[in-house]
């Protein structure tokens, strides 16, 4: 992770972490500082699980086999649950179609 691809990134969830920030209390239009520390400890959040989902297997894509293991690996109970959740939701909804 270099200087130069953080930069590159930052802003990519601005508005997710103004809603989000709003929803758990915080006034409607968050301090642009606030904004931009959370958005920064979830891009490191989001790169950690990511290279921890890559490393055993040393491939380039990401499969939900990956972040299902990783998720595991980072005590992450309610977020993996989180993800089984959506993929039930995905697969009922393809099966409705």
């Amino acid at each position: 992770r270099g200087p130069k691809k953080s930069q590159t990134l930052k802003g990519t969830f601005n508005r997710e972490c103004r809603s989000m920030l709003y929803a758990f209390g915080d006034v409607k239009e968050p301090a642009i500082d606030t904004v931009d520390v959370l958005e920064e400890i979830l891009m490191e959040y989001l790169v950690d699980v990511c290279h921890t989902a890559l490393a055993p297997s040393r491939k380039t894509r990401i499969q939900i086999e990956d972040l299902r293991r990783a998720l595991g690996r980072h005590a992450d109970g309610k977020k993996l649950a989180r993800l089984e959740e959506l993929l039930f939701m995905q697969d009922d909804i393809r099966r409705a179609r």
